[in-house]
């Protein structure tokens, strides 16, 4: 009876480890995102955006300890549309067809923080770094745009390419656009991010002086002009007159 009592007890171990081993293991949260411990490409974002809007994942912020390292990833000047687009050693098709893919994606990301921000939730410094992120990585790619049209003056498809790039300026004129209209919520940034975020449209000036429109110009200029006239501040008085007059009067900083 004992021995029967022994071998019944080892049965139901066994039975209950193979139980265990057919169940499917808890997924991790981390395996939502894209792994932010290796470089990022366009698919990257497009993923994160993609699973954000149909599948409610959380937005990746600053404040949570998880998803922190994603969002840093998020930013990172190291990804590889962006290491690559600046990168003067590659071929400048390689450098345009890295950089482009890039652009929609986090757009659609900059939309997705910007309206939650806006609706109350605590993302302003996630929106001011990544409209900063976005601010340089289509500046980059309006620096290689001509270049890489000109080698395609033979294609067939030439003019498809001319239009495609044009679409290109216009976007990254609103990209550049709705950069300075941020800087009139004063309320809504920390005084941090918004010198991150007047830096960053100063220093990216060299390569959306040439897309601007008069009227873009004038418009910016009157914007920048007003909130100078709100602004108490003494640094951010000081950061947006320098941005103003920069605009206004074509200069590039040396």
């Amino acid at each position: 009876m004992g021995q029967l009592v022994k071998i019944s007890a080892s049965s139901a171990w066994l039975l209950l480890w193979a139980v265990l081993a057919v169940q499917p293991a808890p997924a991790r949260s981390e395996e939502n995102y894209p792994p932010a411990d290796e470089p990022w490409n366009s698919t990257h974002y497009d993923a994160l955006a993609q699973r954000i809007e149909s599948k409610g994942l959380s937005l990746p912020t600053l404040s949570g300890s998880a998803t922190k390292p994603i969002f840093e990833r998020m930013v990172n000047a190291d990804n590889i549309p962006l290491r690559m687009g600046l990168n003067k050693d590659l071929n400048i098709t390689l450098r345009f067809q890295k950089l482009e893919p890039i652009l929609q994606p986090l757009h659609r990301l900059v939309v997705i923080y910007s309206n939650e921000t806006h609706n109350g939730k605590p993302y302003a410094s996630e929106l001011a770094r990544l409209m900063v992120y976005e601010t340089k990585a289509a500046g980059a790619l309006l620096d290689i745009g001509e270049p890489y049209l000109a080698t395609l003056k033979m294609d067939k498809r030439y003019k498809a390419h001319i239009a495609n790039f044009d679409q290109i300026k216009n976007d990254a004129r609103q990209i550049y656009i709705g950069l300075v209209q941020s800087m009139t919520e004063t309320s809504l940034y920390p005084k941090p991010d918004m010198l991150k975020i007047i830096e960053s449209a100063v220093s990216g000036l060299p390569s959306y002086h040439p897309i601007f429109t008069e009227q873009d110009r004038t418009g910016l200029v009157q914007k920048l002009t007003q909130q100078i006239s709100k602004t108490t501040d003494p640094q951010l008085k000081t950061a947006l007159t320098e941005l103003r007059d920069a605009i206004e009067h074509r200069r590039i900083r040396t």
